[in-house]
């Protein structure tokens, strides 16, 4: 006879907790030990804000970090790929608004030789002429393709409205054809010299690391790094630029990309989780009000999407879809009208935006690449590492009030800048007061 078997109470969910660990030079290590995942993830988040870029220089950040794995004093040109596909480790590199990040996967046997070529590609970086040419040249090739899409060129435009255009955060964080075309070897050897440095940053690793010695083959690594050429860089106060509503024109595109967005709010905010729960119910979930409007009822698009987008400090909120060109005006017309929010949020509502945001959070972090990715996120905007445990608790407490009260505070259409990227001459309807 076959028993059903028995089916213990579902426990509690909560991100993991690392073990900390700072060591002399100022590096701080976060290792998140989970049983099971035998591919190690690593990232080390340099403490880095865009703003440390020289004016003319966008995107030498992104340069630098792109041509780290291109060969080292030790192992030049092939001789480093070679030494990293021998142990099966893969490496990539990132810019954001506040952090560099250098990025890591390696079998966990083998996790100690990644941590020595980790260190060698960070800190003795070849930068030879012709790769960092080849790597400007495709950084080139990559924005002409950037810029033929048109949800990028809008998406591009909205974020440079919202925030003061004085500032570099409001540019592109890799940089534009014009200020990428002047980056020499150089300028990426001066500017790795000046920003590299242990202080401040974040080495974390997540996986199976029962066999893994990791303090011990960090402080043997990057433990050692000093740069005494190094300063630090302030980030720049992030202020709001003006509401502005503008039409890109682009004769022939065969539809029309719309945003619609606002100066928002960071994570440390108190209305931040009041916030997505609101956000939930307008624009970030299939069952939305946008998109039951827009798509369902009208069918004036495919979908709509409502986000925030934090910075450290502050950050942006947007609505973003695609239309029909000639339905651009209506689909601008309605949204607004949806965004005034005139109908309260109901208790049904919110309780379907928490169980969306709660219940899925668990398997968004089913890997160690997943933790790694959200640690290094809290690093970057100098969150607690309970942060999101704290957030999934919050997020149970919003009511319908507490949401519409954060959701006021923050959307206002009459306020919103509108960016729409087409064929100006087919919206005969469009009307960006």
């Amino acid at each position: 006879m076959i028993t059903r078997p028995a089916v213990p109470q579902a426990r509690p969910w909560a991100f993991p907790m690392p073990q900390v660990t700072i060591l002399g030079n100022g590096l701080t290590v976060l290792a998140y030990h989970l049983p099971g995942q035998y591919v190690v993830s690593g990232n080390l988040v340099l403490e880095l804000p865009i703003n440390a870029e020289p004016n003319d220089r966008d995107g030498l950040a992104t340069i630098t970090v792109r041509s780290l794995d291109e060969g080292t004093i030790d192992h030049p040109g092939l001789d480093l790929s070679a030494a990293l596909e021998e142990i099966g480790a893969e490496f990539d590199g990132l810019v954001g608004l506040s952090t560099t990040q250098c990025l890591l996967d390696v079998p966990s046997d083998r996790c100690e030789a990644a941590m020595a070529l980790l260190s060698e590609v960070v800190t003795t970086a070849a930068f030879s002429p012709e790769d960092v040419a080849r790597i400007v040249a495709n950084r080139l090739s990559e924005i002409e393709q950037q810029e033929a899409r048109g949800s990028f060129v809008a998406s591009t435009a909205l974020h440079h409205g919202l925030v003061a255009p004085e500032l570099r955060l409001s540019r592109r964080v890799g940089g534009d054809t014009a200020s990428v075309s002047q980056i020499s070897r150089d300028d990426v050897a001066e500017f790795h010299r000046r920003h590299y440095r242990p202080e401040s940053a974040t080495m974390i690793l997540a996986g199976d690391l029962s066999d893994v010695d990791v303090e011990g083959s960090i402080l043997a690594t990057l433990g050692q790094w000093t740069n005494p050429d190094a300063r630090e860089t302030a980030p720049q106060p992030v202020t709001a630029g003006t509401p502005q509503r503008q039409l890109i024109h682009r004769p022939g595109a065969v539809q029309a990309d719309v945003r619609i967005g606002w100066f928002g709010i960071d994570r440390s905010d108190e209305r931040w989780a009041a916030t997505q729960i609101a956000l939930a119910i307008m624009g970030g979930t299939f069952t939305s009000r946008l998109n039951h409007e827009l798509r369902e009822e009208r069918g004036l698009t495919y979908g709509v999407s409502m986000a925030a987008r934090p910075f450290r400090q502050g950050g942006t909120i947007d609505v973003s879809c695609s239309t029909q060109t000639a339905s651009t005006g209506e689909v601008i017309e309605q949204s607004l009208a949806i965004l005034a929010a005139e109908q309260p949020f109901t208790a049904d509502e919110v309780d379907h935006a928490i169980a969306f945001l709660t219940r899925s959070t668990p398997l968004a972090f089913d890997t160690a690449e997943a933790v790694v990715s959200q640690a290094a996120s809290l690093a970057a905007a100098r969150l607690n590492l309970d942060y999101v445990t704290a957030t999934l608790t919050a997020l149970t407490q919003v009511t319908p009030a507490s949401a519409m009260e954060a959701y006021r505070s923050l959307i206002n259409p009459d306020t919103a800048s509108v960016v729409v990227v087409g064929d100006g001459d087919q919206m005969p309807t469009l009307d960006l007061g």
